[in-house]
């Protein structure tokens, strides 16, 4: 027992001396550089430190625009099941922005407070790169300022688009154009009038003009150039034409004005002719429609349908601003199949559907005119005879939907349309959509097929 106590207390002994040793040097060793991050005096020294931090800006600015579609929900030509889990993956949570907003004709413009906060996060971040990068322009080389001067471009062009959407949501928005370091900064600041953020964002993208590169081969994917500033300057200017000309009640202090909306008007045209003449960009495959499969078979589907896949990406001068996504494993490209499609494609929760009232608007090809108007029809009544398929311009007869602008064929399915159903990254055939006939067995010309299935 002695000889236990007496070992305890040189444990005890030990401990305080350590103790006492620590609390004398504790000062030097709190003060440390941090071991999983580069500290700020030394990072902001080279090109490849500038573009690092770009290409996090671009991270943090494609979550505010990955899910735009779902805003259609708001018109008649598209339903969209309120959004509220269409853009949850897993714990990426890509899309995040979109989350709970209010996607429906009602309510319009309710519950869009996380994308008000994302928009800002990447004002925030744009502001990081172009005040950092900026006082790298004073110290550097003059053979590093032109690429410098480019990136800075990116982030302006980033951080208008931004300020373009919060404008455009809400109207009159605090504007913050360089870096906070304190929450007090922000905190009090008021709402400036949207024609003072419009010219912030003017001056952004005339910037993003200037010094970005021409389109060419040479721009990595993903990149921006002269003519993604140029066209969003005119969509800018756009907007601005159509506000002016036409009022805005909602926003206090708005007001209408004629010749200002001329004005815009005008210079959006200039910059939009510039765009579509001054870059060498052309359709996809010089505009050539490609063929098209008959009614109900999907076998050739048009060229349109290859601007939605990976082939696109190679040559493509018809993209004028994109954001790269991954491959497969990735949850990027997956997230947008699983709102577009149904449980017969992966699983998928088919979160948006085209209305009857978009296919309206696809003209015939035949003479170049709106076809006449679908008539909404239930198939199921009457329980006997089914007319509403064989109904002329039914909107659940196949029929309705002949000749129509090839575009349709790859973005809409209608009844006895077929689409390759998928599991586990492998084909399980064709299905055919039949309305109201979900995951169905249905002999169409011999061949039996699982119909399309999906939520909703």
């Amino acid at each position: 027992m002695k000889k236990i106590k007496a070992t305890s207390k040189i444990i005890i002994m030990t401990v305080v001396t350590v103790m006492i040793v620590i609390s004398s040097c504790r000062k030097n060793l709190l003060d440390q550089d941090p071991t999983t991050e580069l500290p700020a005096a030394q990072f902001w020294k080279t090109e490849a430190d500038a573009t690092y931090a770009l290409m996090g800006l671009y991270a943090a600015t494609r979550p505010c625009f990955d899910r735009d579609y779902h805003f259609d929900g708001q018109a008649e030509f598209f339903r969209s099941r309120s959004g509220t889990n269409s853009t949850v993956s897993g714990n990426l949570r890509l899309g995040d922005a979109y989350n709970n907003g209010n996607y429906n004709p009602t309510g319009y413009g309710a519950s869009f407070d996380k994308m008000y906060r994302y928009l800002y996060g990447a004002v925030n971040r744009a502001n990081y790169v172009i005040d950092n990068v900026t006082t790298m322009v004073s110290e550097a080389s003059s053979t590093s300022v032109p690429n410098l001067e480019t990136i800075i471009g990116e982030a302006r062009l980033l951080r208008g688009m931004a300020y373009f959407k919060l404008i455009s949501m809400w109207g009159d928005v605090p504007y913050i154009g360089h870096i906070i370091t304190e929450n007090s900064q922000v905190a009090s600041l008021a709402r400036l009038p949207i024609a003072q953020v419009k010219d912030s964002i003017m001056d952004d993208f005339t910037y993003a003009f200037n010094k970005l590169p021409i389109p060419a081969s040479t721009v990595p994917l993903g990149r921006a150039t002269k003519a993604a500033a140029l066209a969003f300057r005119g969509k800018l200017q756009l907007y601005w034409a159509s506000w002016k000309k036409n009022g805005w009640p909602e926003l206090e202090g708005f007001t209408a004005d004629a010749a200002a909306a001329n004005t815009a008007y005008l210079a959006a045209t200039d910059d939009f002719k510039k765009v579509i003449n001054d870059y060498g960009l052309t359709l996809y495959l010089n505009g050539d429609p490609g063929n098209i499969d008959a009614l109900g078979k999907a076998d050739i589907l048009p060229n349109y349908y290859t601007l939605f896949t990976p082939k696109a990406n190679l040559n493509n001068k018809e993209m004028i601003m994109v954001f790269t996504h991954g491959g497969t494993g990735t949850n990027q490209g997956e997230e947008l199949m699983r709102d577009f499609a149904g449980r017969s494609h992966e699983g998928s929760q088919c979160w948006v559907s085209p209305r009857y009232e978009i296919a309206d608007r696809y003209q015939l090809i035949t003479t170049g005119d709106f076809a006449p108007p679908l008539i909404p029809m239930n198939p199921t009544i009457p329980a006997v005879g089914n007319v509403a398929r064989t109904t002329l311009n039914s909107a659940v007869n196949p029929n309705s939907y002949a000749n129509r602008d090839y575009r349709m064929k790859s973005t809409i399915e209608w009844d006895y349309e077929m689409s390759l159903g998928m599991v586990s990254l492998a084909s399980t055939g064709m299905c055919p959509f039949i309305y109201q006939t979900w995951a169905g067995t249905v002999n169409i010309g011999g061949t039996n097929y699982i119909t399309y299935n999906t939520d909703g």
